[in-house]
């Protein structure tokens, strides 16, 4: 409770950083506590002149939860972010403060995330190696956020509103999912394969 009532630490924001190389950081997703978990979490804060090991950003929403931290992320590197194309749409057509992410230098490199197919985010070392590190983009069949307009909402499409992660590295799986409306069954699927 805010009020001190009860004995716990403050929480931040959920959101996940994973990797399959120690010098090397994905995040699923860019909570607005970015800033503060990057600066208690000495794996993620920068080293010497090399900056973050933060490496790329998988966007999950165009909820505000899940992309703000981006405008602390273009301060310190260039940024590569995943996402589906609608969400990129919404964060740099409609939403004219995602566009300095346009004018950092470099500017952020934006890659799509196609769904229900595993991409390399890390290819592997060669061919039939299983060191790759992997996604696979499932629709989980939310909708968009309210501050998107109509016009635009209208014409994106519905499943790429929300979208769970499906990681593989090796032998390991793992399924990051910020909100699971129950609505489709895909997201229970990846969970099995």
């Amino acid at each position: 409770m805010r009020d001190g009532s009860v004995k716990a630490r403050p929480r931040t924001q959920a959101q996940v950083a994973v990797s399959s190389d120690p010098s090397r950081w994905f995040l699923l997703n860019a909570s607005p506590d970015l800033r503060q978990q990057i600066l208690s979490t000495p794996e993620l804060s920068a080293t010497s002149s090399l900056g973050s090991p933060i490496s790329t950003i998988l966007l999950t929403s165009a909820d505000v939860d899940c992309v703000m931290g981006l405008l602390h992320l273009r301060e310190f590197q260039p940024l590569h972010i995943y996402s589906t194309l609608s969400v990129r749409r919404i964060l740099t057509e409609e939403n004219s403060l995602f566009r300095v992410l346009a004018r950092s230098n470099p500017p952020a490199r934006w890659d799509t995330l196609p769904l229900d197919r595993l991409i390399p985010l890390v290819p592997p070392s060669s061919p039939g190696a299983k060191d790759g590190f992997f996604c696979k983009a499932v629709p989980l069949l939310s909708g968009f956020p309210d501050y998107v307009s109509d016009s635009l909402k209208g014409g994106l499409p519905p499943e790429e509103a929300v979208i769970g992660l499906h990681l593989v590295h090796r032998e390991k799986r793992f399924f990051y999912a910020p909100s699971v409306s129950g609505l489709g069954e895909d997201w229970q699927a990846a969970l099995r394969g």
